[in-house]
């Protein structure tokens, strides 16, 4: 079958396929069609991306990509384990990355002359570019002003040294992001309770660079059923879905901070972006199916629940298809905030990240018992391209017929309120861990 471009619904926020026959986009959710406009152009291809389109027989959704159902369980990778998700990054790196652990460490504030003007200023030593604030000129090593150099003393990474050569540009200030961070934290005070977390976003946010690849992610989940009903089955689809490539940023996090627009992606050139920042390589060592896993599994509950109010605790089997992109790894800007120093709730963990393309900020509140996630809603200004995150309206539906037929018994109720590209309104969400057995809470899986 032919691939297509996708864009997305502007009635329920579904994927929209272009139909020959028709020649229209519609919507295999609600039946929205969309003329092409005469001599329109296709969407830009800036990352290459193509998706596949759902297959409609007789008015049915043919899924034989997710049909095969397996127990649901939340990925079990021993980078998800208490011991090293309570580390902090400088922790990682001390254990991993002894060199840069050691120069972000040392880590000092120099006064710097301004050769043009004779002022005299303050900056980071890990810096590679200044701008005097007495006359507004920039100052660097020559070396690093150059297009594609960077400092690879800087660049965080196991196992591996590939930085990707493509990125999404950093759109907003470092000051902008400490306000928004600080918005969502003053917005839920209950979460942030007891933890220095204003202080930690004046010092301690960097903005970080960090590689991710494209998928897009189809799933088939069960739950529990109400009533007479012995289940429910719901069909998801996220296009041009991100995860990390590394496991030195939260991983749950990461997840919480879409959508991205990749229509925006560039060759990357450090410097393009000045002032502090680092960057991390891809890592020889990810387990790219865990990662997704995780991520995966957090989909599946927390936008079921927004759709249909279906709890994860009530998750039971799930079939999941990842289709990842050729040439879609790229580096994305975020700022970030990891465990703040002061801390006043023993064994809690606190981190806080804001994307630095759309400003939307999240954060995770942790400890062994329970994860506590908050995302800030996306801002009105905000403007996507059809080649931006796409979290489709889950829908239910139910087996008709071979060769694996389903129709769609209804769309979630709620579409405005699912996935991160529409969402008005800012979200919290308190999840216990699941209880382990006694000789798995000694010994481990």
């Amino acid at each position: 079958m032919e691939e297509m471009f996708a864009i997305k619904c502007q009635n329920c926020g579904g994927p929209m396929y272009s139909h020959q026959a028709t020649r229209s986009f519609d919507c295999a959710y609600c039946g929205t069609s969309v003329p092409w406009e005469a001599g329109g152009q296709q969407p830009a291809d800036t990352v290459g991306i193509r998706h596949q389109p759902i297959q409609m027989v007789d008015g049915l959704m043919k899924l034989t990509h997710v049909s095969q159902l397996e127990p649901a369980k939340d990925a079990d990778w021993y980078y998800f384990e208490p011991y090293w998700r309570n580390s902090s990054l400088l922790e990682w790196l001390f254990q991993e990355d002894r060199g840069t652990a050691e120069e972000l460490e040392q880590a000092t504030h120099v006064s710097i002359p301004c050769p043009f003007c004779g002022a005299a200023f303050e900056g980071e030593s890990t810096q590679s570019v200044f701008e005097c604030p007495s006359c507004g000129n920039k100052i660097g090593a020559g070396d690093l002003l150059k297009p594609g150099k960077f400092s690879k003393r800087l660049t965080m990474g196991t196992g591996a040294e590939y930085v990707p050569e493509q990125a999404i540009p950093c759109s907003i200030s470092e000051q902008q992001a400490r306000a928004n961070a600080l918005q969502l934290v003053r917005q839920y005070p209950e979460v942030f309770a007891g933890h220095a977390v204003e202080e930690a976003i004046q010092s301690q946010m960097v903005l970080m660079y960090i590689p991710v690849a494209l998928a897009d992610l189809r799933m088939m989940v069960s739950f529990s059923g109400k009533g007479m009903k012995k289940e429910s089955l719901v069909y998801y689809e996220v296009l041009d879905w991100p995860y990390p490539k590394t496991h030195y940023v939260d991983v749950p996090l990461m997840g919480l901070l879409d959508p991205w627009d990749f229509s925006k992606v560039v060759p990357f050139d450090p410097a393009m972006e000045e002032g502090n920042f680092r960057i991390v390589a891809v890592e020889g060592i990810q387990k790219d199916s865990a990662v997704i896993d995780k991520l995966a599994y957090s989909v599946a509950g927390n936008d079921a629940e927004s759709a249909f109010g279906f709890s994860k605790n009530s998750m039971r089997q799930w079939s999941r298809k990842v289709r990842k992109h050729e040439s879609a790894l790229m580096l994305v800007p975020v700022f970030y905030v990891d465990r703040p120093i002061s801390d006043g709730r023993e064994g809690e963990q606190v981190r806080i990240a804001v994307n630095g393309q759309t400003g939307r900020a999240a954060a995770v509140v942790f400890d062994e018992k329970r994860d506590t996630h908050v995302v800030a809603p996306l801002s009105p200004s905000v403007h996507l391209s059809s080649e931006s995150t796409v979290h489709a309206t889950p829908v239910e539906v139910r087996y008709v017929k071979s060769p694996f037929l389903y129709e769609i018994v209804r769309i979630g109720g709620n579409a405005a309120a699912v996935g991160a590209t529409t969402a008005s309104q800012g979200v919290l969400r308190e999840e216990k861990r699941k209880r382990k057995g006694f000789l798995i809470r000694l010994f481990g899986d």
